[in-house]
């Protein structure tokens, strides 16, 4: 996930795939690579939201 380096910027391009693939009608080539694309996104995203959710956790352990 280089391109994108924050979570914002994952789900703005994840938006985008999704208008080309609704507006655009992409070839089976570019429909593979934008799918390609936004497993990747959602990985990416996945990740981030999961490490908020554990340093959330961790910080709310201290106020115990």
């Amino acid at each position: 996930m280089s391109k994108n380096k924050t979570y914002t910027e994952a789900m703005t391009r994840l938006e985008e795939i999704v208008r080309i693939i609704e507006h655009d009608s992409p070839d089976v080539d570019e429909l593979t690579q934008l799918a390609e694309e936004a497993i990747a996104l959602i990985g990416f995203c996945k990740e981030k939201l999961t490490a908020a959710d554990k340093q959330i956790e961790e910080l709310m352990a201290k106020l115990s």
